[in-house]
């Protein structure tokens, strides 16, 4: 039932995805922390003997010490990853979600009008992703304060600021992009497709000689480029942020009050009129009619396909761009490399950047693929609880079908976005690989595409089991991005503490990563194990959801 105000509705839908990612925030600052608060004597003094212009470089003052390198470290990529991907999410279904769910209508039939929809959705919107950023704040100090650790002179108020008005503004990109079309998958895919370039543009185009000044197109610059943690707020970038939201919302209100709104709605009528239409039933029987797996999976795919030809594409345009890239900046990648102690290397986990496996693995397979495969197989496996969200499981279920059936095919649509994504990434990297001469392994190539798509199972399959047992878009969500956000930090912090190392060994991305497979090869055990959790997940997910009552 609707809430009176859609102001409200916005928020209520939304706040408890949010509230996982603010949670995550929470644990991987509380975890970072007591992982570098246990290192030895030694490695700290490592870190208070850097030079200045090291320091500068990650942009944290001299006197926070391993403690600032580690709020940095939230601050300056996972922070920003998760908050603007929430803004992403809610904006790409601030309008386009509502004509999806076929809920369009029923907002314009009470005394409403277009624009103060776009309004009333927007500010939840900014509502959300304010109070996520101010909350992720309070976390990160709470997370200070249990571990006991000294930050020194670090501005984290700054640096929120920073973080929210960029991610406002990727918000706005996707609002922007769902008001003028109507398509939330296309939304939602251009602008994480836009997250990722600009945290790669960001950071590649300085290392190129004349190029650094190009990365301040990219808003992902904005987040640490005048080194808020240091420096304290840049007021003339945030308000230039604000202001590109700005010119964004208003193109949004001119895209969706010019054109005819669509409605999700109208599915379940059309699929009755396929239905009894002589000329159109055998092909009817063919896409839902026949009680058949493949026939559910099929639409799952059709959903999924602006994200996979977004994700899958941009993966392998990427693999081929990073791979192009790295004789022209390997010598000046290599010596900032060698200039740094090892254990300073392993504290932050860095992979060697002077070699190509190593620029690969550290640019595209820590980083980008991940991010693919995830926002791919996370929507998958949400998908199934969608359908009790947009009232569509009831049209499935009248048809020559089972739950158990609907179920299954939901879980192969995450399967095969996995797929695509790991083959895409595979092929991008062999393209950049032949390009550029690199004499990496093709094997090896493939081992990391494969690993890729077991991560891919593993996520997809956490989102299916939260929508399975519940039934809630929100919570499956969360499961997906929670288990993503928090196993990324687990295998990326705990290792560095050898006490904590083996913890690590719990995480999902462990098995995914913990060895370089363009260097290592196929780990079958490896892979044995996330094709193990997945199956585990989906199992527990169609019982659930075979013995629970659904709505619809």
């Amino acid at each position: 039932m609707m809430l009176r105000s859609l102001y409200l509705k916005t928020v209520r839908d939304r706040w408890v995805s949010a509230l996982i990612g603010v949670g995550s925030l929470f644990l991987i600052a509380w975890m970072v922390l007591a992982v570098y608060g246990g290192l030895d004597s030694e490695a700290v003094d490592v870190f208070e003997s850097l030079p200045p212009a090291y320091l500068s470089l990650i942009g944290i003052p001299a006197d926070s010490g391993s403690a600032g390198l580690a709020i940095s470290m939230l601050f300056n990529f996972i922070g920003p990853f998760v908050i603007a991907g929430i803004a992403v999410s809610m904006g790409s279904a601030a309008i386009a979600g509502e004509e999806r769910d076929g809920t369009m209508n029923l907002l314009a039939t009470v005394p409403r009008s277009r624009s103060r929809i776009l309004r009333s959705k927007t500010a939840g919107v900014l509502t959300i992703v304010v109070g996520m950023t101010t909350i992720s704040w309070l976390s990160y100090l709470a997370a200070i304060a249990i571990t006991g650790s000294d930050t020194g002179s670090l501005n984290l108020i700054a640096a929120t600021v920073q973080v929210g008005a960029v991610a406002i503004l990727y918000g706005s990109v996707a609002l922007a992009i769902g008001a003028g079309t109507g398509n939330q998958a296309l939304a939602s895919g251009v602008a994480v497709a836009f997250i990722v370039v600009s945290f790669l543009g960001a950071g590649l185009l300085p290392l190129i000689d004349g190029w650094a000044d190009w990365a301040k197109i990219f808003p992902w610059y904005y987040i640490s480029g005048s080194q808020p943690l240091n420096n304290g707020v840049d007021w003339t970038q945030v308000a230039g942020l604000l202001g590109i939201a700005i010119i964004l919302y208003v193109l949004a209100w001119w895209g969706f009050n010019r054109r005819d709104v669509q409605s999700g709605g109208a599915r379940a009528p059309m699929l009755e009129r396929l239905r009894s239409n002589p000329h159109l039933a055998k092909a009817f029987a063919l896409l839902s009619g026949s009680g058949s797996v493949r026939s559910i999976a099929s639409r799952a795919f059709t959903d999924l396909r602006a994200l996979l030809v977004i994700a899958g594409f941009g993966v392998l345009f990427m693999g081929f761009v990073v791979g192009v890239m790295f004789p022209s900046i390997s010598d000046s990648v290599g010596g900032l490399v060698d200039s740094m102690p090892e254990s300073v290397l392993a504290m932050v986990g860095f992979a060697d950047f002077s070699t190509a496996t190593g620029w690969y693995f550290g640019e595209m397979l820590t980083i980008l693929a991940p991010i693919a495969v995830s926002v791919v197989a996370i929507s998958a496996g949400v998908a199934l609880a969608g359908e009790e969200k947009n009232r569509t499981i009831g049209v499935l279920l009248g048809t020559p079908t089972s739950r158990n059936k609907v179920a299954r095919g939901k879980a192969i649509a995450v399967i095969f976005g996995s797929v695509v994504v790991g083959f895409a990434t595979f092929a991008g990297i062999a393209l950049g690989n032949l390009a550029a001469s690199l004499e990496m392994s093709y094997w090896n190539i493939a081992a990391a595409g494969l690993l890729l798509v077991g991560l891919g199972m593993v996520l997809g399959a956490a989102a299916f089991l939260g929508g399975a047992l519940t039934g809630k878009t929100s919570v499956a969500l969360g499961a997906g991005v929670g288990l993503a956000v928090l196993g990324w930090g687990m295998n990326s912090f705990l290792p560095i503490n050898p006490d904590l190392a083996n913890w690590a060994k719990i995480s999902p991305f462990y098995y995914y990563s913990g060895e370089n497979p363009l260097e290592e090869g196929m780990n079958w055990g490896h892979m044995g194990v996330l094709l193990a959790i997945a199956a585990v997940l989906t199992l527990v997910g169609i019982l659930a959801y075979n013995r629970r009552d659904l709505r619809g």
